[in-house]
């Protein structure tokens, strides 16, 4: 009778401590992006809109929208934070007689350049006031590469870039998979059968080909670096990718879509088109993710817009593994995106909220405790 109990007991603890998920990482905010009380002064820009970059200085720098040095009318910043809160504004996309000829807004496309240099894409401002290409030192040095919209029929459009091995930038704008090169060269490589519109960030595979599947866009797809397009997968109405398409270390491609219950949240997609949900979200998860990454713990990290913001973990087979919400008030709301620092924390923003004594809070740069290996 006493190894029965004993054995009743052993099973329940396993039951208890090993089939439960891990307690959350703890979410606190890095900083606060802010105006004054009147909204006559926002400094450092307002709001963040797209994952920070960490360069080997080991700050994190990160692109507004409005404002900046000077004017809250102005088009956006770039500023940098440490990890722990210090930041300064290394570039202000400023009017010059109401033009902004060396872009604004720069809510299109960020990456870092095998040199080490900032490189990103503004929607507005430039030339023909369709966005600009630009490069940034870390000393504020700024430079417009190239003037979106210079081709008859603004055949080459603004998009979002992705780095290859080359060192290179390659993404899709409407129609049109292009490459431009650090120099600021552009080049069209391929068209696509449908419209891409300007938020499809591509995904660099272990293949070395690109996929994409942007934020409601209606199907998944692959494009070589030579122009060679193929249509992978086709999304049925409602559904739709809500996030980015992530490349995984073992081959496969993973997404998310809109909406609730089985057969939508976050799926599995080979390069041979096999399309697979693997993970339906839950309330305590949010809904509709906006961004996926995979981490150094070889999991899927992601963010969701729903509620105030969530943020949660799980493996590439789909299994849960722990989850957290964000709060407006304490860490910031609604986010946009989500890097993996050297120190094993992950690093996001946020659109809304923060705290920033006093004054009012238009985002945040936000940390989760991740405790990933580094």
């Amino acid at each position: 009778m006493k190894h029965v109990l004993l054995f009743g007991f052993v099973l329940a603890f396993t039951a208890a401590n090993f089939g439960a998920q891990p307690p959350a990482p703890s979410a606190s905010q890095v900083f606060a992006f802010f105006c004054n009380q009147d909204f006559t002064s926002c400094p450092v820009g307002f709001p963040p809109m797209l994952s920070p970059i960490q360069l080997a200085d080991g700050q994190l720098y990160v692109p507004t929208f409005y404002g900046g040095q000077g004017s809250p009318d102005f088009g956006g910043t770039v500023t940098r934070s440490s990890t722990a809160g210090q930041s300064l504004v290394i570039h202000t996309f400023a009017s010059v007689q109401g033009q902004y000829l060396a872009g604004n807004h720069p809510a299109v496309g960020f990456a870092q350049g095998t040199d080490g240099a900032l490189y990103g894409v503004t929607l507005n401002g430039g030339t023909h006031n369709f966005g600009v290409f630009y490069k940034l030192q870390r000393s504020g040095r700024f430079q417009v590469l190239y003037n979106f919209c210079s081709l008859p029929g603004c055949a080459d459009g603004p998009g979002p870039i992705t780095l290859a091995p080359d060192g290179n930038f390659y993404g899709v704008s409407g129609t049109t998979f292009f490459r431009l090169t650090p120099q600021g060269a552009w080049r069209r490589l391929g068209i696509l059968p449908q419209n891409t519109g300007q938020s499809t960030t591509l995904a660099l595979a272990t293949d070395g080909d690109f996929y994409g599947a942007g934020p409601a866009q209606t199907f998944a797809f692959r494009e070589t670096p030579s122009g060679q397009f193929t249509l992978l997968h086709t999304f049925s109405y409602p559904l739709f990718p809500s996030a980015n398409l992530m490349a995984a270390n073992d081959g496969n491609l993973y997404g998310a879509t809109n909406g609730s219950g089985d057969g939508t949240g976050i799926f599995r997609l080979t390069p041979a088109g096999d399309f697979t949900f693997i993970h339906a979200m839950t309330e305590n998860e949010g809904f509709s993710p906006v961004f996926l990454l995979q981490a150094s713990d070889g999991n899927i990290w992601g963010v969701s817009g729903f509620g105030d913001g969530f943020f949660f973990s799980i493996t590439l087979d789909g299994q849960s593994l722990q989850s957290g919400a964000l709060s407006c008030p304490i860490t910031g709301c609604h986010p946009r995106g989500l890097m993996e620092g050297r120190d094993g924390n992950l690093y996001g923003v946020a659109q809304d909220g923060g705290h920033a004594g006093g004054l009012n809070p238009e985002g945040t740069i936000f940390k989760i405790a991740a405790g990933l290996p580094h």
